[in-house]
């Protein structure tokens, strides 16, 4: 089963906003919202980079600038990502054009010293002297929410790196069970999550259901993810990704990585954005019914458990 191109725009009636701009006073070209990033103090873009599928660096460095001219001040990478391309990249910008921007990379390792160690390893590739937020990465069970905050854990030495300046904010990142980050915010302070929010994810151990909700309250700041996944599933094209981006920034959350998969996807997902207006219910609930068949363990890998 398959989505077409036109059934993605009668779903909302979005064709117009997603190809075209808003009339703004004296012709001004719309401006990107932004909302506040939990209790940091930084209004983020609703926009955030997401750097995963980072293309080439001489195209990447230019889509980076790119999105910084336009007004994305959250830009989310990590070490892991294309063999640590990602932060070369990013960092290749970040030497022209750090106080722009808040950024937020991560970490794998699970003990205090590995965690100290990747946090200095980031800092070289970024080439800055300090990160906004470092995110322990890809909690998705209960023994390695234990591990990571233990005497010994990531988090000690997340603490470590704070208290010399390297780091501002510690933040903590899931895929597959939304009860071990609700545990892990009952658990320790966080400053923000970066958790997937999507009209599949609906359906699947959804994080803005019971999550997303909790961080709110505790004033976290508050990272979507894999937002799009449902245009590869339908075989939509860019154009088409504008509703589901609109579903995922409808929730409360404080910014959604939109992934930079290649250059030209970016002059779309910024029309979309900087014309985003929130979805009703039931516009929301239509698209859900939509995505429910592709729901699944097979294409929503990050729910396996």
């Amino acid at each position: 089963m398959a989505l077409s191109r036109r059934d993605f725009l009668k779903l909302t009636g979005a064709s117009a906003l997603a190809l075209g701009g808003v009339a703004t006073e004296a012709g001004a070209a719309p401006k990107m919202p932004a909302r506040p990033f939990g209790k940091t103090g930084w209004k983020a873009s609703i926009y955030a980079l997401g750097s995963a599928e980072i293309p080439a660096n001489e195209e990447a460095i230019r889509a980076i600038d790119r999105l910084i001219d336009a007004g994305v001040n959250y830009l989310d990478t990590a070490p892991s990502y294309q063999g640590s391309r990602s932060e070369r990249a990013i960092g290749e910008v970040m030497k022209r054009r750090r106080p722009e921007v808040f950024l937020a990379t991560k970490t794998l390792a699970r003990d205090a010293d590995g965690a100290y160690a990747e946090v200095k390893a980031s800092l070289e590739r970024l080439q800055c002297k300090r990160i906004d937020t470092l995110q322990i990465h890809a909690v998705n069970d209960f023994g390695t929410l234990d591990q990571v905050l233990g005497d010994k854990g990531a988090i000690k030495g997340l603490e470590r790196a704070r208290s010399d300046g390297l780091i501002r904010f510690i933040g903590i990142t899931g895929h597959t069970r939304p009860e071990v980050i609700a545990k892990a915010l009952d658990s320790y302070p966080f400053d923000s999550i970066l958790v997937p929010v999507s009209a599949l994810d609906k359906h699947l151990s959804d994080f803005a259901e019971e999550v997303v909700p909790k961080a709110r309250k505790l004033g976290i700041g508050i990272v979507g993810m894999k937002s799009l996944k449902g245009l590869e599933l339908s075989k939509g094209t860019v154009d088409d990704a504008e509703p589901l981006l609109r579903y995922a920034l409808s929730l409360p959350i404080s910014t959604l990585t939109i992934g930079l998969r290649k250059e030209s996807e970016v002059e779309a997902n910024l029309r979309s954005v900087v014309n985003f207006r929130p979805m009703s219910e039931a516009e929301r609930k239509d698209l859900e019914e939509r995505m429910k068949p592709f729901a699944t363990t097979q294409a929503l890998w990050w729910k396996r458990r």
